[in-house]
């Protein structure tokens, strides 16, 4: 009787434990206008080896907040795509990858601005601006979030790169940023442990500047990130993300634009 008492209670408690408990910093979190509500559930679906999704649920509604895809530069290399006008779809497509997004700022005549590094060789060099950050991947893989001024040091390091938003998180603190309008966004994180990750939301889902910096900076069980560093690619209309996996597809489309990262198999 004993042994069945124990057997019931083991099969009770388990299941629970596989639930990650909200960190101790959730009644606070659950003040903000896009902070999280009821679970966040952290579950990871695998869209190809090494690549895998997370959806994001718990912010406000229960509508979709975040599209997250967790990359292994082990197996998968990053690479800048450069176009007069395309889609994440298109280049996904064309570069035979199963994941691709927006990335620089352009202008009017849809010209890229700031950095593009494409296969170790600049396309692009830097817009100077203070506000502004590069995003890279060095010759060995590892991901870095760095300012237009310390260019010079990365230039021969980086196997790709481009240029865009503020920078979020950086070194585990959220940073300052200015409010701004509500959109649609879209950018790149380095976790703790140097995860690197890619979010963007839905063209219907829109958070200020402000609140996607909390979203990154908040941990996964209060429906956050947990990044390190973060900052943000183009946003709004231009927001885009394309992802065709084994059991897991997500095409949110946007208005054309000239910048993409995408991932192609080692």
């Amino acid at each position: 009787m004993r042994r069945t008492a124990l057997a019931l209670i083991a099969l009770v408690i388990v299941p629970c434990a596989a639930q990650q408990a909200p960190s101790p910093y959730r009644k606070e979190f659950e003040k903000e206008k896009n902070g999280p509500h009821g679970e966040c559930p952290v579950e990871w679906k695998r869209v190809s080896e090494g690549l895998d999704y997370r959806a994001i649920r718990c912010l406000g509604g229960d509508e979709l907040d975040v599209h997250v895809i967790r990359v292994n530069t082990d197996l998968w290399e990053l690479n800048a795509a450069v176009e007069s006008r395309g889609s994440a779809r298109e280049i996904a497509r064309s570069h035979g990858s199963p994941f691709a997004m927006n990335a620089n700022f352009f202008d009017r005549p849809q010209t890229a601005l700031g950095a593009i590094v494409r296969s170790g060789s600049v396309i692009q060099k830097p817009r100077q601006s203070s506000w502004q950050s590069i995003f890279l991947i060095d010759e060995d893989g590892v991901p870095h979030i760095v300012m237009p001024s310390a260019w010079s040091s990365w230039r021969d390091r980086a196997f790709m790169a481009v240029q865009a938003g503020p920078r979020l998180v950086v070194g585990g603190h959220t940073n300052k940023v200015s409010k701004s309008y509500s959109a649609a966004r879209a950018g790149v994180c380095i976790g703790k442990h140097g995860q690197l990750l890619f979010f963007a939301t839905p063209q219907t889902r829109k958070f200020d500047m402000y609140e996607i910096g909390r979203v990154t900076r908040r941990g996964e069980e209060d429906g956050g990130l947990a990044c390190r560093d973060a900052m943000l690619f183009d946003g709004g209309h231009s927001t885009q993300i394309y992802i065709d996996g084994e059991d897991r597809n997500v095409d949110v489309q946007g208005d054309p634009v000239p910048v993409f990262i995408y991932v192609k198999r080692k």
